[in-house]
């Protein structure tokens, strides 16, 4: 189990297929999410899940909400051998969007495959239209390295795919600025407390 400051990360149970089947049923957001849709039934959820479990190099999560499944992340497509792998997310409880719970449950999982599994590249493709996704990579400290112009056919028109991607020296060097600011921002604070403290004498 992973925590974030708003989510918790545990891996995908049984249990929890029933949950995801529900949420899948969002068109617009698992269109978004995904490029396509197609109707699934629980018991193919449940094949997929059954394969899966004999695949080591499958790490997918839900992402846990005060005990509320909101969606599912996880590594894709990894490789080993260059130590790369990309991911995927997608939040498919509405109420969810918009709030900072995709960009804490993306930051979990980014220390989780850079700091536990020692992965050098993490890599994606989103959809070009996706907005609100593009900006919450973009806080995480992904760049945009590439466009397929028309890529993929998505809600009646083709529009582009990005690939974004994100390098764990990038990471750790966010992550010791982000560090500096914090120290920084504390000893300021000690400092106004301590001249409030003086003035107020």
């Amino acid at each position: 189990m992973l925590k974030g400051e708003k989510v918790i990360l545990r891996a995908i149970e049984r249990d929890d297929l029933k949950r995801l089947h529900e949420l899948s049923h969002n068109v617009d957001l698992s269109t978004l999410a995904g490029g396509s849709w197609e109707p699934r039934s629980l018991a193919a959820v449940e094949k997929e899940f059954d394969k899966d479990l004999e695949d080591k190099d499958k790490h997918h999560f839900v992402i846990v909400v005060e005990e509320k499944v909101i969606g599912d992340i996880g590594l894709h497509h990894v490789d080993r051998l260059s130590n790369c792998t990309s991911f995927g997310i997608a939040i498919l409880e509405p109420e969810y969007l918009g709030k900072g719970y995709g960009r804490d449950a993306l930051g979990v999982l980014v220390e989780y495959a850079f700091r536990l599994q020692n992965f050098r590249r993490m890599w994606l493709e989103t959809h070009g239209n996706n907005e609100r996704a593009v900006r919450s990579y973009k806080a995480c400290g992904f760049v945009e390295e590439g466009r397929l112009r028309e890529h993929v056919f998505s809600d009646g028109a083709y529009i582009d795919t990005l690939l974004m991607g994100l390098l764990r020296s990038e990471w750790e060097m966010r992550r010791m600025r982000n560090a500096a600011n914090a120290t920084k921002s504390d000893l300021a604070g000690v400092g106004q407390q301590q001249i409030a403290f003086i003035a107020h004498d």
